[in-house]
């Protein structure tokens, strides 16, 4: 097996190649911290000298070209500054505040629509006006369980503002950064420039990919993504350009640890020696106890440890942490609400999102060198929650430092591990850290990478004491991000690591500091300098891979062969040239991918057993082969390649070699629906509940396939009634526990007799109920996005007969499937179904409808969780007038059932956002309360009271504490304690309550979203 990267010969010809036809070098390198809470940028003009300068907003090494850029915004209406920094905030602007705001400040889809802003006067508007506005859309951008292409922000703002995505908020603050540039240098657009972005360490495939998706669509064409950590590394390096060596020497551990409003960083950079020839193959290389002793007791000596020539490798990152600034303001905010409104009851959404801007003011001003003895924060009166007008609260700063410090930043124990639980806030729907110490994440961090790029010279010597302990131990600390602003906060974590690493006869030890630029300006001023660098100019840092990648060859033993070792550098190339495999061209194909940060010394193309302490499962990469203008099946020959990209990321594509053809293999960057209705939040249980499913034989396949053609062949026998008996009985499996991938294979099979289905009306009936079973609930299957659109080209409109019986079955199929339906074919069901059955609900309709039809369109339109707010509203008021009538009798169970999906607190394959006000919602609960005796006797009537009144935890979501007692009160009464428990505290379902709720029994080994 080939296991090399691409050959060292061919890669300096390319070298040479790419210098030989390289265009010309743009004027300015420009650098873009894109913060959850702040932008920044900075430059250097490369025509420029060096500067001298003593202002602290710039690099104050006199060999630095590195410049702060003054982002010009407005401040106030009419009034525009330019200020070091472009707070991360988005606000509409409403019709009477449009006067006089330049467009240049304004973002919109059409020039009638720019009604958006960036900056200084968003932010404050977005705590005065906060349902017109947001922040924190970096936060989103990593948020995996959510579509971060779609429309979603403001989280439950106002109906009338426009929603943006993650990825369009983040253009429009990288628009405004180039904007403002091309002002000052309309001779050199931004366009034009080298411009180094940076993101969080941590962030997934899918986050790194969508930035630079945000970058581009900005308008910059020349990009590079740079983790934060490495480019806040950059900075320091950047003002110590002639005496960086002086202060680091061989063997050093810096521990950069970057706390933003979104995300905790940490990263890991060893000191080595230049020309150490064996660094290389003794990174990662310490591994066991068992090797360390053999190590120490080596007895290497350390000539090369007393050489100046150093070199920096980046050897390790931290996990990904939804946890900083925002998480302080939350809990600041939440103990703030409990002095105000106390234990039973909350201010209002309205008055929340007011009172977490003001907290986040209070703890900026309350944790700086100058904080004030006292702090007062006012609330506006909203309603009758707080009579009289605004309320004032002041905090003192103590209180304020003892709850902030003593919880994110108290001390633990260096064996504290994060507790494996559900998320902790779930304020907006973003699923921030069950464990909010810092602490606890950097004990974690520090241990499981005590050896990572250790070499063995640097302990042939070591004697007594705990060499675990200090192999974990960092020598240098270099702070960033804005929670770090905070010399209270350095504090706290400097004392941790003295009372974590103080040996005892090192009673003075402590580690060092890195003293840095502004941290709010550092990562733009080090992405530029990495610019530089990257034209020759400065140190770099060697910033392997720090993460090996791994797909899943073999499920009984669990067994993976890394495709991606962690020694990677960007523009390694590897590739199984001498292991090809066959796939057909039309069928999907997925690569079940692990990572790991802690298992580092594996090569490509080596085969372990698969560790569940130490590597996580990720969403499949998947694909279809497709090949223009062929159709059929077609055996190809491919081998798997892959390669890590010059930003970072694990490119992975199949390449045909005669004749020469390549597939890109993507990530999901939609995130993993469903799959976490299952008591944990965590994405890598959620992916292995639900899409790591046992693989069926391919006999067993062949066997259902031939069962097929016995029924919807020209010359088939079998009557189409006896479909689910034929299969049962070829398999040999109960049609209720075919596994997911058998379903799959009998969907594929009917596709392709997708003609035997017009041999009469009953045939494309069981046709069309076969489907649907099988690619039921739509989604939560690899490439089961593909086999939606798939079946939706072949069955939209296109009925052979259009007999009563088979338009149901249609029914019975889109119902089925629709989680996998996008929005826009959803709003095309509800065009084409809801006319009808909206005059017939009101008793204004004339036609004369099937009601068993009748019945299969409410649950299809109960179903339709993508619709937007407005729809919904309108059926449900539509369904309760269907309540009153008696005519309609029948219907009434389906109708309760349609009234509990649509006002559902916990979708099942939506997006959280997508869910009705709770004022709606609150509205239809006092119906169902109120309604007939006859009526809650239902089956479905329990149903729809607990979806409607279910605790999530998140106040944007759940009904008032009141209208959840009344609820709870009556499912008690009538017997449903399990649906009354749900109401008072949340939790997961049982899978018969699943089914009751999709109104279908689910694929064996699906759990459904929450």
């Amino acid at each position: 097996m080939s296991n090399t990267p691409v050959e060292a010969s061919k890669s300096s010809l390319r070298s040479e190649l790419d210098a030989a036809f390289e265009p010309e070098r743009s004027r300015f390198v420009v650098g873009i911290d894109l913060g959850t809470t702040n932008c920044a940028m900075a430059y250097a003009d490369t025509h420029s000298q060096p500067i001298r300068t003593s202002d602290p907003a710039k690099a104050s090494d006199p060999f630095s070209r590195v410049e702060v850029f003054a982002i010009e915004q407005l401040v106030d209406f009419g009034v525009a500054e330019k200020l070091s920094t472009l707070p991360s905030f988005h606000y509409e602007l409403a019709p009477r505040e449009l006067e006089g705001i330049d467009p240049v400040y304004r973002f919109g889809a059409t020039p009638a629509t720019a009604h958006g802003i960036v900056g200084a006067l968003a932010r404050e508007r977005v705590v005065q006006a906060p349902g017109r506005g947001f922040g924190s859309a970096k936060s989103w951008l990593c948020h995996g369980f959510v579509d971060r292409t779609s429309d979603l922000l403001p989280w439950q703002g106002d109906d009338s503002v426009e929603k943006l995505s993650p990825v369009e908020a983040s253009r429009r603050y990288l628009e405004h950064l180039r904007r403002q540039w091309d002002r000052r240098f309309p001779g050199h657009p931004l366009a034009n420039q080298d411009v180094v972005v940076t993101l969080p360490a941590s962030f997934d495939e899918v986050a790194r990919q969508l930035t630079l998706a945000a970058a581009q669509r900005a308008g910059l064409n020349n990009v590079l993504l740079i983790e934060e950590p490495q480019a806040a590394f950059y900075a320091w390096l950047d003002r110590h350009q002639q005496d960086w060596d002086s202060h680091l020497q061989s063997g050093d551990t810096i521990l950069v640890c970057d706390i933003g409003g979104g995300t905790t960083d940490f990263t890991l950079i060893r000191v080595l020696d230049a020309q150490d020839s064996r660094s290389d193959s003794m990174l990662n290389t310490m591994g066991t106890e068992a090797d360390q002793s053999q190590h120490a007791a080596a007895g290497l000596d350390e000539v090369l440890r007393k050489k100046k020539l150093l070199r920096l490798h980046r050897v390790a990152v931290g996990k990904h942490l939804m946890l900083g600034g925002d998480n302080m303001d939350l809990a600041l905010a939440r103990l703030l609400e409990l002095k105000i409104s106390g234990e039973n009851d909350r201010l209002s959404p309205r008055q929340w999102e007011v009172l977490i801007g003001n907290a986040r003011k209070a703890k900026e001003a309350l944790l700086s060198d100058a904080a004030p003895e006292q702090y007062a924060i006012a609330l506006p009166g909203i309603g009758a929650k707080l009579v009289g007008g605004s309320k004032t609260l002041s905090i003192t700063r103590e209180w304020a430092q003892k709850t902030l410090l003593d919880g994110f930043f108290g001390k633990v124990p260096l064996d504290a591990t994060p507790a494996v639980t559900q998320e902790g806030f779930q304020e907006f729907g973003l699923p921030y850290e069950s464990e909010p110490n810092v602490m606890i994440h950097l004990a974690a961090f520090l241990w499981e990478h005590r050896w990572a790029g250790r070499q063995t010279s640097e302990w042939s010597q070591q004697e007594g004491g705990d060499l675990q302990r200090r192999a974990a131990r960092p020598d240098w600390v270099l702070f960033n991000g804005g929670v770090l602003e905070s010399p209270l906060v350095q504090q706290a974590i400097l004392d941790q690591l003295v009372a974590w690493f103080t040996e005892p006869t090192e009673t003075d030890w402590k580690p060092k500091a890195l003293s840095g630029n502004r941290l709010d300006l550092a990562v733009a001023q080090g992405a530029a300098s990495f610019g530089l660098v990257r034209r020759g100019e400065g140190v770099r840092i060697d910033a392997r891979l720090a993460k090996a990648y791994y797909i899943l060859v073999s499920q009984t033993p669990k067994r993976v062969m890394c495709v991606m070792p962690a020694t990677a550098m960007p523009l390694d190339r590897f590739c199984l040239s001498d292991k090809p495999f066959d796939l057909l061209l039309g069928q999907p194909v997925q690569f079940p991918l692990v990572s790991s940060s802690s298992q580092l010394n594996h090569t490509f193309g080596e085969v372990i057993d698969f560790d569940p302490n130490s590597m996580t499962e990720l969403p499949p990469i998947c694909t279809v082969l497709e090949e223009p203008g062929r159709k059929g099946k077609e055996a190809i020959r491919v081998q798997l390649e892959t390669e890590l990209s010059e930003i970072g990321t694990l490119k992975m594509s199949l390449l045909r070699v005669d004749p020469v053809q390549r597939w890109n293999l993507e990530f999901d960057v939609r995130g993993v629906q469903g799959l976490r209705e299952s008591g944990t939040s965590d994405e890598a249980s959620a992916v292995a509940a639900g899409r790591v499913q046992r693989v069926v034989h391919q006999d067993l396949c062949e066997r259902a396939e031939s069962a097929l053609d016995e029924i919807f062949s020209a010359s088939g026998t079998v009557k189409p009634k006896e479909a689910f008996t034929l299969l049962s009985e070829a398999v040999g499996i109960p049609r209720r526990e075919w596994p997911t991938s058998l379903l799959r294979e009998i969907w594929r099979g009917l596709l392709d007799r997708n003609t035997g289905r017009s041999k009469s009306p009953e045939h494309e009936g069981r046709w069309l109920n076969l489907v649907g079973w099988c690619l039921r609930p739509g989604f939560g299957f690899p490439v089961d996005d593909w086999r939606v659109q798939t079946t939706w080209k072949t069955v939209h409109n296109k009925l052979a007969h259009r007999s009563a019986a088979n338009v149901s079955e249609a029914m019975v199929l889109w119902r089925r499937i629709s989680g996998g339906f996008t929005a826009g074919q959803q709003q095309a069901l509800y065009q084409d179904t809801w006319p009808r059955v909206r005059g017939l609900l009101a008793g204004t309709g004339h036609e004369q409808l099937n009601l068993n039809v009748l019945m299969e369109q409410l649950r299809l339109l109960g179903s339709m969780e993508r619709l937007k707010a407005s729809d919904k509203s309108a059926m449900v008021d539509a369904a309760f007038a269907g309540l009153g009538r008696r005519k309609l009798e029948p219907l009434h169970d389906g109708l309760l059932w349609m009234i509990g999906r649509l006002g559902n607190r916990v979708p099942v394959y939506a997006t959280i956002q997508q869910t009705p006000a709770i004022e709606k919602v609150e509205k239809w609960l006092a119906k169902l309360l109120q309604l007939e005796v006859g009526l809650r006797s239902k089956p479905a009537y329990p149903l729809s009271l607990m979806l409607l009144a279910r605790k999530t935890g998140d106040r944007y979501r759940d009904v008032s504490e009141r209208v959840r007692g009344e609820v709870e009160s009556v499912l008690q009464k009538t017997g449903h304690a399990r649906f009354a428990q749900l109401v008072s505290n949340g939790g997961g379902l049982d899978q018969e309550q699943l089914d009751t709720i999709v109104g279908e029994t689910l694929p064996l080994g699906f759990v459904l979203a929450k």
